[in-house]
């Protein structure tokens, strides 16, 4: 070991190598500020990356989708209408992705309350695989509940309140996936 560093066991088997230079000795030791038990996430401030909606592209099929909203607006189309899926891919602004979607709203495959959840599950879980930053920062949000703060969305939000904030739940699902993966 290098550094004059010591094997520090861990709570769940193994050790991690703290350097010696990093232990204190004789006081009392600094650890992070307590992680909030609930933490909002909504457009704005450090979790807004977090969102379905933040900019951030997603991969699929060998497609490249601009959002995770793309991707998922673009699900309720696939397989059995690729042209319009594709019209959705294409859109500029999540707005747009929102006003067309419900204008094809006709076409949308048949089974799409019964995928819908676990598709936008795959879809955050796909986003957080390709994007580090963004499952580090999701990671760092384990254990707390994530609560969707859109007042308006009595679904995907908490709907000041009386919303059932299903994408708050999907994140933390996602989260114990990807930590599961780590063997966390």
């Amino acid at each position: 070991m290098t550094g004059g560093g010591s094997p520090t066991p861990l709570t769940g088997g193994g050790t991690i190598s703290v350097p010696s230079s990093a232990v204190r000795r004789g006081g009392p030791t600094q650890t992070a500020p307590p992680l909030p038990s609930v933490i909002k996430v909504n457009g704005y401030g450090e979790f807004s990356g977090l969102l379905h909606n933040s900019p951030h592209s997603v991969s699929f099929e060998g497609e490249l989708y601009p959002t995770a909203l793309h991707l998922f607006e673009a699900c309720k189309f696939l397989p059995h209408r690729p042209d319009l899926a594709d019209c959705i891919r294409q859109c500029e602004s999540v707005e747009e992705v929102i006003s067309i979607s419900a204008e094809l709203a006709d076409f949308i495959r048949r089974d799409w309350g019964k995928v819908m959840l676990s598709t936008m599950d795959e879809v955050l879980y796909l986003k957080f695989r390709q994007h580090r930053d963004l499952r580090r920062l999701l990671s760092s949000t384990y254990p707390a509940k994530l609560v969707y703060v859109e007042s308006r969305d009595l679904f995907w939000g908490d709907g000041a309140g009386a919303g059932m904030n299903e994408l708050g739940k999907l994140l933390m699902h996602v989260c114990e996936r990807l930590r599961n993966e780590r063997g966390m």
